[in-house]
């Protein structure tokens, strides 16, 4: 997928240890916690995007950039992975990058690597009691004991950071980071924030 010097180590093990069968109900939940657009940026939205995902392995890398050109032309813009065009697993070259941009006549570019993976504490609400349980509570407690409480319980939670260039411009217009908690594939991961990123460069009148 993408990031940056670990990554694809980190990956490998996450997809064995929380499997990669499509049989498995998703769990995983990816949100946007921290968001940055840039007050100089007043220009059009932008309709032909060249996709790069950061990595080590050239199959994330693929699959992610893949992904996120469905994703974006299900809402209506032009994209391209740059695995079409740079296909080698090596890191990309910066000039080689900006002559593909210039020649391919792409108007932004969307960048996105790993910023971390960790271990934290996610609380997983419980059902609430029921009028059954609650009945003559305050006489007995036993007969409140049946109400299912909530739990914490540790989870991975990835972080990945995307960032939007425009090539007419030449600036940093979009730069957000994605959380996506408890996921239960690679493959989840890579849906997942690829439909949310989409999704919000409409919302944000990004993409046309």
């Amino acid at each position: 997928m993408l990031g940056r010097n670990t990554i694809i180590a980190a990956l490998a093990l996450a997809s064995v240890a929380l499997g990669t069968s499509a049989c498995h109900k998703s769990q995983a939940r990816t949100t946007i916690p921290a968001a940055w657009r840039n007050p100089e940026f007043s220009g059009v939205p932008f309709g032909k995007l060249f996709i790069v995902g950061v990595a080590r392995n050239g199959e994330y890398r693929r699959l992610y950039e893949n992904s996120l050109v469905r994703a974006l032309e299900g809402e209506g813009a032009v994209a391209q992975a740059s695995s079409a065009v740079f296909p080698q697993d090596e890191e990309l070259d910066g000039v080689q990058l900006l002559e593909a941009v210039k020649s391919g006549g792409f108007d932004a570019v969307v960048i996105t690597r790993l910023k971390s993976v960790d271990e934290e504490p996610v609380y997983v609400p419980g059902n609430p009691p029921t009028s059954s349980d609650l009945y003559m509570a305050g006489y007995d407690e036993a007969y409140a004991l049946n109400s299912d409480p909530g739990y914490y319980k540790m989870a991975l939670k990835y972080r990945l950071e995307t960032a939007l260039y425009s090539a007419r411009d030449a600036m940093v217009v979009w730069v957000v980071e994605s959380e996506t908690t408890d996921p239960q594939s690679v493959d989840e991961i890579i849906q997942s924030v690829s439909a949310l990123i989409a999704k919000q460069l409409k919302a944000e009148a990004l993409i046309r």
